[in-house]
């Protein structure tokens, strides 16, 4: 394909996918769940397995929702039952179908995968999760004492960033 005719598609490609992603986020509020669903679901995850199954039950579709507590900080069902150590509530999340992210992936011990992330995308040793939660944090939740050490030798010696998402 000639320089000019790749650059031409690429161009069209990309405004039609600008003008079709402002196109879908034109809805009216019938189509997207209510703040407070998605709160509901997201606080549930922290502590109580049956009350997560049953909002799922009756709203599938709010799995992989996103709450924002603060400004920035945003999570997951799934994300708040990894930092709280909920391994039965992630694995009823996960059996629904909830995205797993590399703090999940973390808590729930899939620590070769999340290594070959970070030495990858090494700004991802230090990133915060969940409330200022790091990769830390999550490794110690899910008692995966080696992955916590390997990653204290990287660097990463703090389980939470007090004030990433204000005060």
């Amino acid at each position: 394909m000639k320089r000019t005719t790749f650059l031409k598609h690429g161009l069209l490609a990309t405004t039609a996918g600008l003008m079709g992603a402002r196109g879908f986020a034109q809805h009216s509020e019938e189509e997207i769940f209510d703040k407070d669903q998605i709160y509901e679901l997201v606080l549930a995850a922290h502590r109580d397995v049956d009350q997560t199954r049953e909002i799922l039950d009756k709203s599938p579709l709010l799995i992989n929702c996103t709450n924002q507590f603060k400004k920035g900080d945003f999570e997951t069902a799934l994300g708040g039952a990894s930092h709280m150590g909920r391994k039965d509530i992630a694995d009823l999340l996960i059996s629904r179908g909830a995205r797993w992210d590399i703090f999940s992936l973390t808590f729930l011990g899939h620590t070769e995968f999340v290594k070959s992330m970070i030495q990858s995308y090494p700004q991802f040793l230090h990133a915060p999760g969940p409330h200022g939660f790091t990769l830390l944090h999550h490794a110690v939740v899910g008692k995966h004492t080696d992955f916590a050490s390997w990653l204290k030798d990287q660097g990463l010696t703090e389980e939470h960033k007090k004030g990433v998402f204000g005060k």
